[in-house]
Parts: C-alpha cells; structure tokens; sequence
C-alpha cells in the first residue's frame, strides 16, 4: 500500500529519509563519508566556489535535489571516487558530480518505489560557481542534509512543491 503524504509545507519525511538513506550507503562506500543528523553547512562554504549537481522528480510528491561540495572536497572527493585526481575546473568534474548524483537519485527512485511513492527522475544538470543554490518555490518546503567524512563536506537541499503542484508542471501537462 502505497504511504500518504502530508498536505503541509514539511518536506515530506518519507522522501528525505529515502535521500538520507541512498546518500549514506553510496558515500559510506566510496567516499568514508557519514550523515551529520542536524549538520549545518559553514557559511564560508555555502559563499564559495563549488559544484552543484540537481535532480527534478516528478512523481507523487514532485520536488527536486541539489547536491553540492565545496571546491576542496569535490576535489579530494573526485580522487577518492574515480582513484584519480581530477582538476576542479575540468569537462571530468562536473561529469564525475553529476553521476554521483545520478547513482543515488537511481537509489531514491527505488527505495521511494517500494513504498508506493512514484519518483521519475530527470536527468542530472551541474553547475559550478560560487553562492549558487536551489531556491524554494513560494509556498514550499525545504530541508537540508549534511554528509562529512576525512575528505570534506556534502549537502544535498531537498525541495518540494506546493501541494496543488502550481510550481512544478507535470510533463504532457
């Protein structure tokens, strides 16, 4: 049986947990990096230059993912992933961040699946500069999770929709 959502401006629980949980298994394994339950980015970070990986899911609720490293920890991280370095500024990094994205947004999509909720996935786009983010909608809901290990800081900014689904058009709608 498929999990009601709450109709409120919450980020719905049952998506971030499915985020968390993807988020963790896949940067446990390859990065050494672990979830900081109510971690907080450092506004140092949050100002400069990094890379940003966003998701749109389109399902039941719709809402949309990004994921970002500070310049430092994309690097180390890029080298813990790939086994080699690769420069912050090069074609490979943003390639490399946006399948990142794209193996834990698969994970999302299936753990979300086996409760009932319906998540179709877009495909990733990457950013990179400084003070970008993901804005909330007027009327929606946000939340923020934060992973840490030897080689630097993650987060991933959860959004989501008003409940009408005003800010995200369906597509063929």
């Amino acid at each position: 049986m498929a999990e009601t959502l709450a109709a409120a401006l919450v980020f719905p629980p049952v998506v971030s947990k499915a985020v968390e949980e993807s988020a963790a298994a896949f940067f446990k394994s390859s990065c050494n990096m672990t979830h900081v339950p109510n971690g907080t980015v450092d506004e140092n970070d949050l100002g400069a230059a990094g890379i940003m990986s966003t998701i749109s899911f389109m399902g039941d609720p719709p809402w949309a993912f990004a994921m970002a490293f500070p310049e430092e920890s994309a690097v180390t991280v890029a080298k813990v992933f790939a086994g080699f370095e690769i420069e912050f500024d090069s074609p490979d990094m943003g390639d490399l961040v946006g399948e990142i994205a794209n193996v834990i947004a698969g994970d999302i999509t299936a753990r979300l699946h086996r409760k009932g909720i319906k998540a179709p996935m877009s495909l990733p786009t990457v950013v990179r500069g400084s003070n970008v983010s993901l804005l909330t909608p007027p009327g929606g809901s946000s939340t923020r999770l934060v992973y840490a290990g030897p080689g630097g800081t993650c987060w991933f900014n959860l959004v989501g929709t008003r409940t009408d689904g005003i800010n995200f058009r369906r597509p063929g709608t």
